[in-house]
């Protein structure tokens, strides 16, 4: 990684982070048993102090507000320790998406919507490339059939050295493809910033 200091990240993705910890953490029946809800309530997920931090992540997220980086990462790493990681930052990437997709005005939105086939695949795509940009500092570009998004300098890199947090990222950008476009298949997280890649770069598979 290069020593170029790292740029402030949106709250939408401590928001959606926190959200995803909330969600796995809640009891699995509607009417949880006397032990299950104490179980629960033992849980990081469904505290008090993660219910502030949701509601204020949430204020700031919905000003369009930045964090510092070293925040995020840390909030990261705490996802990271947890044995449930992998479903975490994969949860988290789509919640994260959602609320980007939020961010596209309304008039954008009804407009891909009212678009034909192939146009509408690619508006959609375009609105991919600006919610990437703007919401996750991500630079998404297309080469045929195959999609490629690059970044640096993410919290996900200073979170966890395998590079695991990373996921949360690329599950965003395939949610997004998803929404938008015809995409229908996998993103693969083939550098890594963490392992002495100048960039984390991911790109579609079984498009």
């Amino acid at each position: 990684m290069d020593d170029r200091p790292a740029r402030p990240v949106h709250a939408i993705i401590p928001l959606a982070l926190l959200e995803a910890m909330r969600h796995l953490d809640a009891p699995v029946s509607e009417q949880p048993t006397e032990y299950e809800a104490e179980l629960a309530s033992k849980r990081l997920g469904t505290s008090r102090t993660v219910a502030a931090q949701i509601e204020r992540y949430a204020a700031l997220a919905g000003k369009g507000a930045r964090l510092e980086t070293g925040e995020v990462a840390a909030l990261l790493r705490l996802a990271g320790r947890r044995g449930d990681a992998a479903l975490v930052f994969a949860d988290a990437g789509r919640r994260a998406a959602a609320h980007a997709v939020r961010s596209i005005s309304g008039l954008s939105r009804a407009a891909w919507r009212m678009l034909p086939g192939f146009a509408r695949n690619r508006y959609g795509f375009s609105l991919v490339r600006r919610a990437a940009a703007g919401t996750f500092g991500i630079a998404v570009s297309r080469d045929g059939a195959k999609i490629e998004a690059v970044a640096r300098g993410l919290p996900s890199a200073q979170a966890t050295p395998d590079g695991s947090a990373c996921s949360l990222y690329g599950s965003a950008v395939a949610a997004m493809l998803r929404r938008f476009t015809d995409f229908d298949g996998a993103v693969m997280h083939p550098a890594c910033e963490t392992s002495g890649e100048p960039e984390c770069r991911w790109h579609t598979a079984g498009t």
